[in-house]
C-alpha cells in the first residue's frame, strides 16, 4: 500500500478533487495520517511567497525521505495564478504531473512510478 499525503498551497481545488478520486478508486493507495508517515507527498497549488516558506520548512523537517509530486499546472509553475511552483525550487527534486487538472488515472500512474523508484 502506497501512503500519500496532500498539501494544498492555494489551488482552485480541481487537482484536489481528482486526487480524492484517485485514492478512492485505487486499491494500491491510502491516505497517510501526516506528511512524515507518507511515501509520496502530493503538492497542489502555487507556491506563493508565504506558502513557499512554510512548505520549505516542512520539506526540511521531512529530511527528503519521501518523494514529492507536484500535481497540476499551478503546482509546477504557478500558472494561471502567476509565478510560483516547484519550478522555482529545483533543489526539491520534485516530479511533476501536468494538467489542469490531471485525471485520476494519470495521478495513480504517476504515484506508482514514484513508488517504484522507492521500491515500495
Amino acid at each position: 500500500m502506497i501512503k500519500v499525503y496532500r498539501i494544498n498551497t492555494g489551488s482552485c481545488g480541481g487537482c484536489d478533487a481528482e486526487i480524492e478520486a484517485a485514492v478512492a478508486g485505487a486499491a494500491t493507495l491510502a491516505w497517510a495520517d501526516s506528511p512524515a508517515a507518507a511515501d509520496v507527498l502530493l503538492l497542489t497549488g502555487p507556491l506563493t511567497p508565504p506558502a513557499r516558506e512554510a512548505f520549505q520548512a516542512l520539506w526540511q523537517r521531512l529530511g527528503g525521505h519521501i518523494r514529492l509530486l507536484a500535481v497540476g499546472r499551478c503546482a509546477i509553475d504557478g500558472h494561471p495564478f502567476g509565478r510560483g511552483g516547484v519550478a522555482d525550487l529545483p533543489g526539491l527534486g520534485a516530479r511533476t504531473l501536468d494538467g489542469c487538472p490531471p485525471t485520476p488515472e494519470a495521478i495513480v500512474e504517476a504515484i506508482g512510478r514514484l513508488a517504484a523508484e522507492q521500491n515500495l
